[in-house]
């Protein structure tokens, strides 16, 4: 049977055997040595001919292919203890070959498909909020932990700066117990307070303290903390007054 090749660029003799199977509608696992192994060699005069460089790998598998026409065409004694059908036959190797490379020759061709597919996808640049924009993640006007603590490292900051230096401080120690009381007296008398008001004491010692009292009456449920918009003053509201 004469097959007219297109010299194609091969990837290797793999991929020339393989297409030579595929044009000659061959059984991979019954394949006509003699007939493919006719025309890989003519292909392989073809580029010469042409004067183009053949890789050695085309050679070897051609000589692969010349070794297993011979072995076949030679008459092979069966041993008495086997079976005709269990013969080892010569090609097994080259079909698994072939066989493992058309695995390879389907994923490459579905992941073509996919690439192909997702061309004429349009993906969306990443849009990444500004840096220094604040998103606010809790409710409107609702205060969180890290709001206090900020407000109150403000108010800590203004009293050190203004505040007189002196060698000795005495200071008669206040219970976080009494302070809670003597919060709660403010808060019952207007209903509401700005936070940093609270903290507007005499010492260290005071501003921790009153800081302390009033994480624990939130704790209790006895205040509200709310402020109208991020580093806003904050408001501490009596909660039977709110």
């Amino acid at each position: 049977m004469a097959l007219t090749l297109v010299l194609n660029d091969f990837s290797g003799p793999l991929d020339l055997l393989w297409h030579l199977i595929r044009t000659n509608e061959v059984d991979i696992y019954d394949i006509p040595i003699a007939e493919i192994t006719a025309q890989y060699l003519d292909y392989l005069h073809q580029m010469q001919d042409l004067a183009l460089d053949v890789a050695g790998d085309y050679f070897v598998m051609a000589a692969n292919l010349m070794v297993l026409k011979s072995r076949l065409l030679l008459p092979q004694p069966e041993p008495e203890t086997m079976a005709p059908d269990e013969a080892p036959d010569p090609r097994a190797d080259l079909v698994a070959q072939l066989l493992t490379y058309q695995v390879y020759q389907e994923a490459a061709k579905d992941l073509k498909a996919r690439e192909a597919k997702r061309a004429q996808a349009y993906a969306k640049p990443t849009t990444l909020p500004d840096a220094k924009m604040a998103v606010p993640l809790a409710a409107p006007g609702s205060v969180k932990l890290v709001d206090l603590q900020a407000a109150m490292a403000r108010v800590m900051k203004a009293q050190q700066a203004t505040r007189q230096t002196i060698a000795h401080i005495e200071t008669e120690p206040v219970s976080v117990e009494k302070r809670i009381g003597e919060v709660l007296q403010t808060l019952q008398k207007g209903g509401q307070c700005l936070f940093a008001d609270l903290l507007s004491v005499q010492s260290v010692e005071q501003v921790v303290t009153t800081f302390l009292a009033l994480l624990e009456l939130m704790k209790n449920d006895q205040v509200i903390c709310e402020q109208e918009a991020p580093f806003d003053p904050i408001t501490v509201t009596l909660k039977e007054a709110a």
